[in-house]
């Protein structure tokens, strides 16, 4: 009985790449696609600029409160000067 090594070792290297290629293949699958990812960000995207929309309009009504403090505040004081 003959063995031919090198007939074995190219079957062995064969039979390697197969399940290599086929381990790969799995990781592929578990793996998002492109429109998955973008889907996933564009949501992401979305919903920090809600986010960043609400701090706009809570910073809006602050300065107008301001304004409106502001603004009586310099009628008092054209008021004080007025009087003076």
């Amino acid at each position: 009985m003959e063995f031919d090594v090198e007939r074995h070792a190219r079957d062995f290297m064969e039979a390697a790449k197969k399940f290599q290629l086929y381990f790969l293949g799995l990781q592929r699958e578990d793996q998002p696609t492109k429109a998955e990812m973008l889907r996933k960000e564009i949501a992401t995207v979305e919903e920090e600029l809600k986010m960043k929309s609400e701090i706009i309009k809570n910073q809006e009504r602050l300065i107008q409160g301001w304004r409106k403090d502001l603004s009586d505040q310099l009628v008092k004081h054209n008021t004080e000067l007025e009087r003076v």
